[in-house]
This record gives C-alpha cells, structure tokens and sequence, in this order.
C-alpha cells in the first residue's frame, strides 16, 4: 500500500542528530514512512539502527531536529499504544511474576482489557504465576512480546 500524498507520515525524522561524547550515532537523518508503508533498517555494527529506534520510541532526545510518530511527539504515540518495539536487550525483572509485569503495564493504557484475558490472548496464561527472573530466554520473550 502507498501512502496517500499530503497525508500526516506515520513516521518523520527531520534533520535528527544524536551523539554520546565525541561518537555522532545519528547525522542529520532524514526520513518519511508513510502510513501502511514497511520499512527495514540495515546497516553495520554501530552505524546508528539502535539510536535511530530509541529516537522513534522517544527513549532519548535527538541532539538536534525533530522526531514525530502520527504528527506528534514519539511519546505521545508509544503512550497510546500506537507504537512499540521489542529491543535486543532483554533483561528479566527481579522477584515479579507474569501476572504482576502485565498488570503493571496494563496499568499504564487509559483503557487496558482485563489482565487474564490479556495474558490468554497472548498464550502465556500458563505463566502467570511464575517470575519473570526464573523463565527461559524463550519465555521471557514471549512475556515481552
């Protein structure tokens, strides 16, 4: 599907720079995705994929230019649940179950479904009970799904 011209970009990246120290992971990157576009970032190790997402999800600023998820702030759309992303790192929290993680960020939408029916849907019902510390790495990524 092609994005409608004059249509609000499901996605700009205007200008957007992001450095840590003397190291520029993001330079001036210039980007449209059009709503019912999909996209693939490629590059080599350190060429910025990571920065350049945290910058989509509002995780950090850019240093300079902007980031706009649906014509707004990044935050604004991760908030809505409009968009979210499961990153590399994937750390399991402490002395948590299941059902108290997904309670917890059900907790943080205006109208979230109920958390049993939340955790059936997502077919990790079985784990509920179980802490987050003590699964699998398949699990867990389940769970963060």
């Amino acid at each position: 599907m092609r994005p409608t011209e004059g249509t609000t970009p499901a996605v700009s990246f205007t200008g957007a720079a992001k450095a840590y120290g003397d190291v520029r992971a993001v330079d001036g990157v210039d980007l449209r995705i059009g709503r019912g576009e999909t996209v693939a970032l490629l590059g080599r190790n350190g060429a910025g994929k990571s920065t350049t997402i945290a910058l989509l999800l509002g995780l950090c600023p850019p240093d300079a230019g902007t980031v706009e998820l649906f014509g707004g702030p990044p935050e604004r759309a991760v908030r809505a649940g409009r968009v979210g992303a499961m990153l590399q790192e994937a750390r399991a929290v402490p002395r948590v179950t299941v059902g108290e993680l997904v309670a917890f960020v059900a907790g943080r939408y205006p109208a979230p479904m109920p958390v049993g029916q939340a955790l059936e849907l997502a077919g990790i019902a079985p784990l509920a009970g179980r802490r987050v510390d003590r699964l699998s790495g398949g699990q867990v990524q389940r769970v963060r799904f």
